[in-house]
């Protein structure tokens, strides 16, 4: 005997269409936000700590995933996926296909989750870090970095409290050290203590040790 699906009905698909939109609106606005956050208001860090891995990143992002598939955001017929998987003939198509799904649903919960995390322990450090004094550190310049394309970056790379650092600068500022040797210079940086082993970047200036030692 076979056994036919009934079709959703209209307000059933109206319904699904609503909730789409909004978690669409939703995601926008989120990426957004995170977007402006980084480049406007997000504090330059030094330092790091397990802590932010794991309460930040993994255990926002693992809820998040759990959550996303739970009440199926993505509105997947996960029956109808498995039994497409089993009549695939294509063996690379059988084994890529639910990887990609996990990864879509674990870059969802970045999104959802890790974004407004990140935000959210942003602002903890900016508060924790008022109350703090500046304070200042002379440190061994290890390299001045400029790599160029899309992704490149110019950095100045040196070592705090026992751990490589770097802190990212304009090409303009790092300009006239690429041709010279970065161990004659020293770089002084004015840091505020947030929460866990971060620093907020208050201020930083390079020096070189001929004019240190100089009269």
């Amino acid at each position: 005997m076979k056994v036919t699906k009934s079709k959703p009905s209209k307000t059933t698909k109206t319904k699904q269409k609503k909730r789409e939109e909004i978690q669409y609106q939703f995601l926008i606005a989120v990426l957004v936000i995170g977007l402006i956050h980084y480049f406007f208001i997000e504090s330059k860090y030094i330092g790091g700590d397990y802590r932010y891995d794991l309460f930040v990143f993994w255990i926002p992002v693992i809820v998040g995933f759990l959550l996303i598939v739970k009440f199926n955001i993505l509105s997947i017929d996960w029956k109808d996926i498995l039994t497409n998987i089993r009549k695939e003939k294509n063996i690379f198509h059988k084994i890529i296909y639910l990887p990609l799904l996990f990864l879509v649903h674990f870059m969802l919960a970045v999104m959802y989750f890790w974004i407004p995390a990140n935000i959210i322990f942003d602002g903890i450090n900016k508060i924790e870090s008022n109350k703090n004094v500046i304070e200042t550190y002379t440190l061994k310049v290890h390299e001045f970095h400029h790599s160029s394309g899309r992704s490149g970056s110019t950095l100045v790379r040196f070592i705090f409290k026992g751990e490589k650092e770097h802190i990212k600068v304009s090409y303009e500022d790092i300009k006239p050290y690429l041709d010279k040797n970065p161990n004659d210079f020293q770089i002084s940086i004015e840091v505020k203590k947030g929460i866990w082993n971060y620093y907020i970047l208050e201020n930083w200036d390079i020096k070189e040790l001929l004019e240190i030692k100089s009269p």
